[in-house]
């Protein structure tokens, strides 16, 4: 476990990507259906759709893996960073973030649990955000972390 935080830990500050992070093979799939949801209860709101960020998308990527080597659902990089100086870290220079983490089986759980939490539900329908970055991580008990990171940059 050790290892794994410090391969993490490496992983973020040297910005190369983090070894101990697996991957289920569909994520690519998975991930567009989380934004695809998240944005469907966007424009049920009134809101308009985000749009996926490579930035964003990075830095919840990182903090899946973080979250799946530590088998633990946090809004804590490896290095106890909060989500502002990682993405200030990744180059994003932001007017406005936040993040929704969990661990659900599918993109559909993670989007209908986020709504029904009155936290979460904000995040998603933020009208101060316009990006958004998702990031998916298998556990080591094969569980799924998922991370939803939006933003506005400057």
């Amino acid at each position: 476990m050790r290892f794994t935080l410090l391969l993490a830990t490496l992983a973020i500050v040297c910005g190369l990507p983090a070894l101990a992070c697996q991957s289920p093979p569909n994520a690519a799939a998975l991930k567009s259906e989380l934004a695809q949801g998240w944005n469907a209860q966007r424009r049920a709101a009134g809101l308009p759709a985000l749009r996926i960020s490579p930035t964003l998308s990075q830095v919840a990527q990182q903090q899946s893996c973080v979250n799946a080597a530590r088998n633990t659902i946090l809004h804590t990089g490896a290095d106890g960073a909060r989500l502002g100086p990682r993405l200030k870290r990744a180059g994003y220079r932001f007017r406005a973030a936040n993040e929704n983490v969990g661990k659900f089986r599918a993109p559909g759980g993670a989007v209908n649990w986020w709504m029904n939490s009155a936290g979460h539900r904000a995040n998603i329908l933020s009208s101060k955000v316009r990006e958004l970055g998702v990031g998916l991580a298998r556990g080591s008990d094969g569980g799924l972390h998922w991370t939803g990171i939006s933003g506005r940059a400057r």
